[in-house]
């Protein structure tokens, strides 16, 4: 009987040891080993390895960009130039499959470099009811242009040969589509003969040229052709250099440098507004947290911006964590003095007292070739002096807010949607020497606004569930089951011994 009860005790014993045990490896698990496993998984299946798949995704999207591009009609256009307020109403959205496709790419030293090449088709069933073709009206950007661009160099020969360049017209307004707005172009007839003397129409399509900005293209018969985006529909927008994460995966897709420079020569002589840094927005680095700054490069405004943590979000079942824009990135330089160097002090219009814009606005001059103004859509964060110029502007945060939604339960860096939306303006004002102007009233005239985006479609959605979530869940599993089963144990053996009456 002694010797039973002597193994009795023992076994008890043991049994309550070796449910500690088990409970101590399972909270390990849980806690220690599993999350530094899938951490390190995460880690290697989105940093970029020349033919892995992440590579694969990061080298051609595997779904297109939705480019959606929304006009502001003017519906009173003979009454604005006789000094009225403009109305407008948005008209769109067209729709707009955009193709991304990396070329050229050379690995050297932890980074790829590469070109990107990006292809616009027309989503005809997704823009229905509107077409391409359908007649809008809108500001005569080329005439605007030009005729700011010469203010202050020859307004008198610009104004002479307006009606030969512009084909006779009435006001600054120009009747057009979508299509020939933003691809086919509006054309500047530098070839036509004029009453003013061929002479002074040469001189003045000489400096047409010499300023001529990237949207603007000389043709073999010695026309212009103006147009919004042809000149990103199926070329690159420079060379870039990334880092691919191997070495320090929080630099994952961090531009080191763009068109072999790793500042722009753009704003003010070395201020912070030229320095490049962040991501081209296809790659984003693991390991996000609300704490956490999105970064991003933008080349068309010639920038890069912050997004900050939001909000959560939920996006087809996933949690999401959501970054924004806030209105500190146009902010006046009166209320952010880090924002005065993005200050030209070369777009004549509605200004602050030191010739900077105000709230909202910030000048493209420099960056594009063309007296052209950026606000977020219908004025979003804008100051109310902008707002007031326009009739027919509705702001309204969750369609005109900038933001990216990235998945953060796995920390993976995955975006599961995201908008950049920008609008696109230009001062209305009279302009000095150009009598087509005469009786404008000082305005900023909103012309179109852009939504570029992605959401992540089914198959994707349910490829991150099998990759991540699934994985994920069966890890749960493994370690809650040992955690049970060591607690179980332990719980029977403090059972028997009470049974037992053993201490």
């Amino acid at each position: 009987m002694l010797l039973i009860k002597v193994l009795l005790n023992s076994c008890k014993s043991l049994s309550i040891i070796f449910g500690i045990i088990l409970t101590i490896i399972g909270l390990l698990l849980g806690f220690y080993v599993f999350p530094l496993v899938i951490d390190q998984t995460i880690d290697e299946s989105v940093m970029l390895i020349n033919g892995s798949d992440a590579y694969k995704r990061w080298e051609t999207l595997p779904i297109p960009l939705q480019f959606k591009v929304y006009f502001f009609n003017v519906t009173n256009p003979d009454k604005i130039q006789l000094g009225a307020k403009p109305e407008v109403n948005e008209v769109g959205p067209y729709i707009y499959d955009q193709f991304r496709h990396k070329y050229d790419i050379i690995e050297y030293n932890g980074s790829f470099s590469y070109y990107q090449n990006q292809i616009f088709k027309f989503n005809e069933e997704a823009s229905k009811p509107n077409k391409e073709d359908d007649v809008i009206t809108v500001v005569h950007l080329p005439l605007m242009m030009v005729s700011t661009i010469a203010e202050n160099r020859m307004p008198v020969f610009v104004n002479k040969v307006i009606p030969t360049l512009f084909y006779e017209p009435k006001n600054v307004f120009i009747e057009t589509t979508p299509k020939e707005f933003l691809f086919d172009g509006i054309h500047i007839a530098c070839n036509k003969k004029n009453e003013a003397g061929q002479g002074i129409l040469k001189l003045v399509c000489k400096e047409i040229k010499k300023f001529a900005p990237i949207q603007l293209e000389e043709l073999s018969d010695g026309r212009f052709k103006f147009s919004l985006l042809s000149y990103k529909n199926n070329t690159n927008d420079g060379h870039y250099n990334i880092s691919n994460g191997v070495k320090n995966i929080d630099s994952l897709g961090e531009i080191l440098s763009w068109n072999d420079a790793s500042t722009l020569n753009i704003w003010k002589f070395n201020s912070s507004c030229n320095n490049i840094y962040g991501s081209d927005t296809t790659i984003f680095p693991p390991h996000q947290s609300p704490k956490s700054k999105i970064k991003v490069f933008q080349s068309d405004i010639c920038r890069s911006i912050d997004l900050h943590y939001k909000s959560e979000i939920i996006y087809h079942d996933i949690s999401g964590l959501r970054y924004a824009v806030e209105n500190d990135m146009l902010s006046s330089s009166v209320n952010l003095s880090s924002n005065a160097c993005f200050c030209l002090n070369k777009t004549k219009g509605i200004t602050g007292k030191d010739g900077c814009l105000l709230d909202g606005a910030m000048e493209l001059w420099s960056c594009q070739n063309v007296p052209a103004i950026l606000t977020f859509p219908h004025f979003y964060l804008a100051n109310e002096e902008y707002k007031n110029t326009i009739d027919g502007l509705t702001p309204n945060e969750s369609l005109h807010l900038t933001f990216v939604d990235l998945e953060p339960l796995q920390k993976s860096g995955i975006v599961l949607r995201g908008s950049k939306r920008v609008q696109f303006n230009i001062f209305y004002r009279i302009i000095n020497g150009i009598d087509i102007t005469k009786n404008l009233t000082n305005s900023l005239m909103p012309i179109v606004w852009i939504d570029e985006g992605v959401e992540l479609n089914d198959e994707n959605i349910i490829l991150i569930k099998d990759s991540l979530f699934y994985p994920i869940k069966i890890t749960k599993v493994v370690y809650l089951t040992v955690i049970a089963l060591g607690l179980t144990i332990c719980a029977v053996g403090l059972v028997w011994c009470k049974i037992f009456r053993c201490k």
